[in-house]
């Protein structure tokens, strides 16, 4: 699947369901060479489905493995998408992340970090291996979706709102650091969306 020189590049973690599977959609209908990425292919229900829809609407969307919480697995999926696109990538989307519920005293140490790992270093890890391009290129888009959760606190909830805080300070400090080569931060908080995340 090519590339054409005015079509723009987009990648999408996440994707396999959710926000990510409806976001890679939704690009990929609007003209973006769209990148649906997700931690495992094999298994994942939304993957089959992803993929049956864009061979039958004749999407520009290829899916792609791509693990957030594993350095290889970023840096191998950003170098092919790079090589594929002759180093131009345009907007990408770090939605991938989930929740973990329950009182903090009986939540384990472990159960926390993995939740930090994911929600918050997942994007930092994206994040660092694509802003050398964006950078050279002069432009750039980085959506992180963080949440209501990183605004408004709930009980029962709190390695959640701590990773969404976190996520929203670092978005916050690194727009500043981005604005002059033309690299774009934008912060989207959704509230209640009807998808399987709680599930999950």
């Amino acid at each position: 699947m090519t590339t054409t020189m005015n079509q723009k590049v987009a990648v999408v973690t996440g994707s396999s369901s959710g926000m990510g599977y409806e976001t890679s959609l939704i690009l990929a209908r609007n003209g973006f060479h769209t990148y649906a990425t997700m931690r495992k292919l094999e298994g994942e229900g939304g993957t089959k489905q992803l993929s049956n829809i864009a061979k039958d609407e004749s999407l520009s969307l290829e899916i792609i493995q791509l693990d957030v919480n594993n350095d290889e697995s970023v840096t191998d999926a950003i170098n092919r998408i790079a090589k594929e696109n002759d180093g131009r990538l345009d907007v990408v989307i770090n939605n991938a992340g989930y929740d973990l519920m329950g009182a903090l005293e009986q939540t384990s140490i472990d159960e926390i970090k993995a939740q930090f790992e994911t929600n918050f270093f997942g994007a930092v890890r994206m994040m660092q291996a694509v802003i050398p391009m964006m950078r050279k290129q002069g432009r750039g888009i980085i959506v992180n979706i963080t949440s209501l959760g990183g605004r408004i606190s709930f009980p029962l909830d709190s390695p959640y709102h701590a990773t969404k805080f976190a996520l929203e300070g670092l978005s916050e400090s690194i727009q500043y650091e981005l604005e002059p080569f033309g690299i774009k931060i934008i912060i989207v908080e959704p509230g209640g969306v009807g998808s399987n995340f709680l599930k999950n």
